[in-house]
């Protein structure tokens, strides 16, 4: 029997690439890196137009406070610091290289020089950040800042395995045909914690999954495979650890009030790289799909290929393309430039007609049906939420919840009135976030 949590969706899941094993795209003429590709404070580039780099070598560091550093991806010449529209909007950086092919590794990529059993936990944390490791996912978050805080306070971690989201399969190929190194990156991090006890979260359906894992794993007592239902969005750190425990975690609050930490399975596998090689995070596999890709395949990329690269490593365009997401449909991010660099968080590419688009041509209208209320995995009143930001009722907002809006899209998917519940619900999110920093900063 699987594991499961209240509210959720069924989306037609779309995986055509599943079966497809992962591919590394041809040597690309130029990257662009950016310095903001994590939760945090963005990076200052270490490097200047004219420098040559190699693969592996620091070209962005954070001086201080929570940030990861940016490492390139090629070698090359930096031909540029550009300034850039965020994926979300507001001002970064990316520092352009152009690739010389020679694929040369920089000196500071060595092992880790102890073994495990030698090691801190200050030490292996502090690798794990000059690596610029991120959760893989969709949140980027530091990964030695997850770390460090989880030290003393977890014990139990969970590898999320599970890729809910429509079309995406980046981690179900990883998991296929490497998955040693998310076991090792999985032990390390119980290593760097002194946890004794880890849980492996794969979807119920995915039974090869579930068998390469075990085949490694054994008789080990200490790590355990657990099923979770197939819905979206099981992924999501708060409903799985719900699933799986059934501990509710407050708003506000993460996995870690409850004892549990959670890292995605492919940062369990930089991690392992990292230490194991001394690679830092400078590649990340993609899954390039949509209607309007000729061949999809899952590609090992470097960080900061142009999305057009992923598109002609495909065979290109097939129909015209309406929309191009980075992520998966559910959350990702519509893209306004093909040529757009992908970063460490992005697990898919969707190039898609106008099949794909659901808008409906009859204007939006509530019914006050309740379905997105029933989906909503935080246990939310979305239409309410949208209802207060539309007439301005922040402190409405606020009331129902806006802040603990997760932003998966499950009411916007599930509204049979064609209503932009999602983008209303993080519309008002913003909202009451802005008017609490205008009131602290009044206060202070």
């Amino acid at each position: 029997m699987a594991y499961t949590f209240k509210g959720g969706v069924w989306p037609d899941d779309h995986k055509y690439t599943k079966n497809i094993p992962i591919e590394e795209i041809a040597p690309v003429a130029k990257v662009s890196v950016s310095l903001s590709q994590h939760v945090g404070i963005m990076c200052k580039p270490v490097v200047k137009v004219g420098e040559q780099v190699r693969v592996g070598q620091m070209i962005g560091d954070v001086p201080g406070g929570l940030g990861c550093p940016v490492h390139a991806s090629v070698s090359g010449t930096v031909v540029q610091i550009e300034e850039v529209t965020a994926q979300r909007g507001g001002t970064s950086y990316n520092i352009v290289i152009e690739n010389d092919g020679q694929n040369m590794l920089d000196d500071t990529v060595q092992p880790f020089g102890k073994k495990l059993s030698e090691a801190t936990s200050e030490e292996i944390i502090a690798a794990v950040r000059s690596a610029g490791i991120t959760g893989m996912g969709a949140a980027a978050f530091p990964a030695y800042a997850k770390l460090a805080a989880a030290a003393g306070r977890a014990d139990t971690l969970i590898v999320n395995c599970i890729e809910s989201e429509p079309f995406a399969c980046a981690s179900h190929r990883l998991v296929l045909e490497n998955p040693a190194a998310i076991i090792h990156g999985l032990k390390i991090i119980m290593v760097a914690l002194g946890i004794q006890r880890a849980w492996i979260a794969v979807e119920g359906i995915q039974k090869e999954e579930r068998a390469a894992l075990q085949s490694l794993i054994g008789d080990a007592k200490l790590i355990e495979i657990k099923k979770v239902t197939s819905k979206y969005p099981a992924g999501s750190e708060k409903q799985l650890v719900y699933a799986l425990t059934k501990k509710e975690i407050p708003g506000g609050r993460t996995p870690l009030d409850v004892g549990i930490v959670v890292f995605n399975a492919q940062t369990c596998a930089a991690v392992y790289e990292a230490l194991a090689k001394g690679m830092p995070l400078v590649r990340r596999i993609v899954t390039v799909d949509g209607d309007c890709i000729q061949t999809p395949k899952n590609l090992l990329v470097p960080i900061g290929t142009p999305i057009s690269d992923l598109i002609e490593c495909c065979g290109g365009l097939c129909a015209q393309p309406k929309k191009i997401i980075c992520g998966g449909p559910m959350m990702g991010q519509a893209q306004w430039d093909a040529d757009a660099p992908i970063n460490k968080t992005t697990a898919a590419v969707l190039v898609l007609s106008e099949y794909f688009d659901y808008e409906s041509k009859l204007p939006p209208v509530c019914i006050r049906c309740g379905r997105c209320v029933r989906a909503c995995p935080m246990k939310l009143m979305p239409l309410k939420i949208a209802s207060a930001i539309e007439i301005g009722r922040v402190d409405e907002a606020a009331a129902f919840g806006a802040t603990d809006c997760i932003e998966c899209g499950t009411c916007s998917y599930i509204c049979p009135g064609g209503v932009p519940v999602t983008q209303l619900a993080v519309r008002a999110k913003m909202a009451v976030l802005e008017q609490r920093r205008n009131d602290a900063r009044h206060e202070g």
